[in-house]
């Protein structure tokens, strides 16, 4: 047992192993240290890929603040105004249809200078890469792909993003 620990091959192992731990806690410690005097080129390019990356993973959603959640709501609204005037239209006299088509426009564009878009997917194909929330399905054998037939509820965008998901009735031929 007592030529086991006195092994040179053992010993030399040992050796190596300590001389190892005390280099890597230099170079541990010389790096901090320099890190603070002057910012090492890898952690800048560490924390630029991090970034990189966590921009790439988070959701494609956008934290609002509670202004722009009112105007996500007026987007909503305006774009229900907007379908009960279309449903409405043949009633309604011409000089007040088109005064009401104007009052939506100007909304519309109040929207847009704060980046909001409306996006209504009425009668569009369907495809799975669309971010809805579909609340029903509907059977259509006749159909050859799938497509929205219905509205409920727009998606709303903000700077390219989607803020609010639509809510959508599909028209599925499965």
């Amino acid at each position: 047992m007592n030529n086991l620990f006195l092994n040179p091959t053992l010993i030399s192992i040992f050796v190596a192993g300590v001389f190892l731990i005390v280099a890597l806690l230099y170079l541990c410690l010389h790096r901090n240290s320099r890190q603070s005097t002057m910012p090492d080129k890898f952690e800048e390019l560490y924390r630029k890929i991090s970034e990189d990356i966590k921009y790439s993973v988070t959701p494609k959603f956008v934290e609002l603040s509670l202004g722009v959640n009112d105007l996500v709501d007026l987007a909503v609204e305006v774009w229900r105004m907007e379908q009960r005037v279309a449903k409405s239209a043949l009633s309604l006299p011409e000089n007040q249809l088109k005064g009401l088509e104007n009052s939506i426009q100007k909304l519309k564009r109040y929207l847009e200078k704060y980046d909001i878009q409306i996006v209504d997917y009425k009668d569009t194909k369907y495809n799975d890469g669309l971010n809805l929330d579909i609340l029903s399905v509907e059977k259509d054998p006749t159909l050859p792909e799938p497509r929205v037939k219905e509205t409920v509820e727009p998606t709303i965008m903000c700077k390219g993003q989607v803020v609010r998901k639509a809510k959508i009735i599909l028209l599925s031929n499965h």
